[in-house]
Parts: C-alpha cells; sequence; structure tokens
C-alpha cells in the first residue's frame, strides 16, 4: 500500500469545519485503487463521527480524528470494490433498514434523524454510504467466509467445561469496542485511538455510537452488542476484569494479542438453571383424622386413575369424572415454586406421563406433565454462535489486511 505523509494538516481542518464554502472541499484527499476520496467525503464523515460522539466541536478534535476517519473511509472503498467484484448489490431497502433501525436506537422517525444531520451539517448520503459498506462487507463475509467455518462438538463442550468449571449464577450483557494490532508499528497509534475513544465514552458520549463509528469488529454494525455471556466465553484476556465488573461498568483499554478492547458491562441476569412445567392432577380428598380403610380406598381410587389416564389431551374429562375437587389443569407452574414432596414426585417423570400417587396437603394426587419448559443452564446453540462469529471476525480482519497490502493508496493530504 502506497501511504503519503500528512502534510496540509490545517487546510483540510478549516474545510472540515466548513464543507460547502469551497470548490476545494472537490479535490481527492485519497485515491484507492483510482477510487476518490474527497476532501468533501472526509469533512463529512468527521462531522458525522462528532456529532455521534457528543462531543464539542473544536480544531484540535478534528485534528486528533483527521487519521483514524480517513483510514476508515479507505477501508470502506476497499470493502465496496471487493464487493463490486464479487457482484454483491446492497439494495436501496437495505440500507433504508439500517437507517431505520438507527432512527429508532434513537427514539426518532426516519425523517427527524435525518432533518436532525441536515441542522448539524451532515449530507444524508454520508450516513447511507457508511451503510452501504457496512452491510456490503457483511455480504462479502458471508459469502466468501462463513462456509468455511466449522465448529466442532468438541470446541463446544470444551467452552461448556469452562462454563461449569467457573460456576458462575450470572450472565452479563457486554458491549465492545475493539481495535485490532495489525503490524508491531501500529501498537502506538492504535493504543492512542483507544484511550481516545474511551475518553469520548467518559466524557458522556453514547457507547454503541461511538462502537459503530469506530470498532472493527463486526459487532460495529449492532453497536458493540455481544449479548449475554459468561465471563469465561471471552479471551482469556478479557475475563478477569469482566468476572468482577459491575453492572455500568467501562472497562479499558484492555490490551490482547489481537489488539485493544474497550468494553461495557450493561447489565446482568440470573444464570440458575429453572424450569417450568405444565401440570394436571387426580386429586382424592382425604379426610384429616382418616382411618386406615379410608386411605386404603383412597389409594384405590387414585390407582385406578392413573391405570385410566391415557393422555393429557383426555385428562380434564376423567379427572372430572373420577376425581374429586380440585381435579384438573393446573397451569403452567416454576419448579422452584412446587412443593418438594411434589417436585421430587414429578422430577422424573416423561411428558405426557404421570407421578405415582403422593400425598399432598389435604388428600393424595396423581400429577401428569404435560410440558416441560426449560430456562437458564447452559446454551450450547450460543456458545456455538459465539464461536463462530469470533473465528470470522479474525478471517475478516485478515480479509481486509490482505487487501490493504495488494490495493494501491495515495493519501494526498
Amino acid at each position: 500500500m502506497k501511504r503519503i505523509l500528512f502534510a496540509s494538516l490545517m487546510s483540510i481542518l478549516f474545510l472540515c469545519g466548513h464543507p460547502a464554502v469551497s470548490q476545494d472541499v472537490l479535490r481527492p484527499a485519497a485515491v484507492v485503487n483510482d477510487d476518490i476520496i474527497s476532501l468533501l467525503d472526509v469533512a463529512q464523515r468527521t462531522q458525522l463521527a462528532i456529532i455521534a460522539s457528543g462531543r464539542q466541536d473544536s480544531p484540535d478534535l478534528r485534528r486528533n480524528m483527521l487519521q483514524q476517519v480517513v483510514r476508515t473511509l479507505i477501508d470502506e472503498r476497499l470493502k465496496l470494490q471487493e464487493a463490486e467484484r464479487l457482484n454483491i448489490v446492497i439494495s436501496d431497502q437495505e440500507i433504508q433498514g439500517a437507517f431505520g433501525k438507527v432512527a429508532a436506537q434513537n427514539n426518532m422517525s426516519q425523517e427527524q434523524l435525518l432533518d436532525t444531520l441536515r441542522k448539524q451539517g451532515v449530507l444524508p448520503v454520508t450516513l447511507y454510504d457508511q451503510f452501504r459498506a457496512e452491510l456490503a462487507w457483511r455480504a462479502v463475509i458471508n459469502a466468501r467466509l462463513r462456509s468455511t467455518i466449522n465448529i466442532t462438538d468438541a470446541e463446544i463442550e470444551e467452552v461448556v467445561a469452562k462454563v461449569q468449571a467457573e460456576g458462575a449464577k450470572t450472565q452479563k450483557r457486554i458491549f465492545e469496542i475493539f481495535l485490532g494490532i495489525d503490524t508491531a508499528s501500529d501498537e502506538a497509534r492504535v493504543r492512542q485511538q483507544a484511550e481516545e475513544a474511551l475518553a469520548t465514552i467518559n466524557g458522556g458520549a453514547q457507547f454503541s455510537a461511538i462502537a459503530r463509528q469506530v470498532s472493527q469488529s463486526n459487532s460495529a454494525s449492532l453497536g458493540g452488542d455481544l449479548g449475554w455471556l459468561q465471563s469465561s466465553q471471552l479471551a482469556p484476556e478479557l475475563q478477569p476484569a469482566v468476572a468482577s465488573a459491575a453492572p455500568g461498568m467501562i472497562l479499558g483499554p484492555i490490551h490482547t494479542t489481537r489488539g485493544y478492547y474497550i468494553l461495557l458491562v450493561q447489565d446482568e441476569r440470573s444464570t440458575r438453571s429453572e424450569e417450568k412445567v405444565h401440570l394436571k392432577q387426580f386429586f382424592f380428598a382425604l379426610p384429616e383424622n382418616a382411618t386406615f380403610e379410608q386411605r386404603q380406598l383412597i389409594q384405590s381410587k387414585a390407582a385406578d386413575a392413573r391405570r385410566k389416564y391415557e393422555s393429557c389431551s383426555t385428562m380434564d374429562a376423567l379427572a372430572k369424572e373420577l376425581g374429586d375437587l380440585g381435579s384438573g389443569d393446573l397451569g403452567t407452574i416454576n419448579t422452584k415454586d412446587l412443593p418438594a414432596a411434589t417436585s421430587e414426585a414429578i422430577r422424573n417423570v416423561k411428558v405426557g406421563e404421570t407421578s405415582a400417587p403422593i400425598q399432598v396437603s389435604g388428600g393424595i394426587a396423581v400429577i401428569a406433565v404435560c410440558d416441560r419448559q426449560a430456562s437458564g443452564g447452559i446454551d450450547r446453540l450460543a456458545i456455538q454462535q459465539k464461536l463462530a462469529d469470533d473465528r470470522l471476525d479474525s478471517l475478516a480482519r485478515r480479509y481486509l489486511l490482505d487487501l490493504r497490502r495488494s490495493s494501491n493508496v495515495d493519501i494526498r493530504l
């Protein structure tokens, strides 16, 4: 990749602050394989980044943002060019869909968001171009890389074992900003960029807005949202900080072998394994001081009802015919809310089958398990998806690095 030192710094900063005052804004700021990035493109994207960060505009701020904005625009052109080479076309409807999600995240209609951007000096096409590049790159990755990823059962079980060994009782909702280090010479620059992003967030900027603008992870299009995770599902370098973090904490910059992370622990929830069951019962009342003969008679009625039971679908009528008041549908109940004797009696009962007659408050019951709904516990599908996303992220970064190395980029600032 051909690089030219940033020379006319102050002139571009002036133009960034006044994107419509001079024909000079149409001059090339960079040329990417004969595709021009104009000074107007740089000015508009800088303005959009400032709005997204919520920071006070100033010449120093624009000076600090310039290099990263140009790098981002260059990467976007490379992504769009690769999509074009693969005959991938992003429709206007897809772009409008992405725009609509951003508007909803800001509690605005699309028209309100467009009007807000215009009033702050940003042309709608600036945001549309960013969405087009995001969507095109996602399509490229799906077309070229996703089919190459195979997550084995052994890999999933390895993570399951770590989660079980961790013994954590909570999951945390985590958002990320990732800034990759491609070469050793990038270290200082990326560290500085991470510190600036963290300072912006600590200054009151919305985390998801900064993630969308600067993060190099595929989660950037989601505002950095990684979903609900246990700390053991993250890279080893991130686990200690996340494990001890309380909701609302911002962590970082954290240095890893891949680059720098800034994390937001937004919330946490219990992972205690629970189960809801849909129960029906035959109930037979028993006098408080029942004789042995009375008990034997009730036990016999309960055993007879259990023999005549066929399925949950026919049980309501049978319960009405054979049982006492209190027989019938008990509804869906969380197992932790059941009496200990009842919970134990149905523990190993399969859906559609009944328990043996058991002693319950006021009598004897035969309980049918009509459905089980598990919640909490370990979600193997989510683990598989996280492993696949991590691998896809690494492959996508390598793909983009190869595009940079094979391209001809002339920076003319």
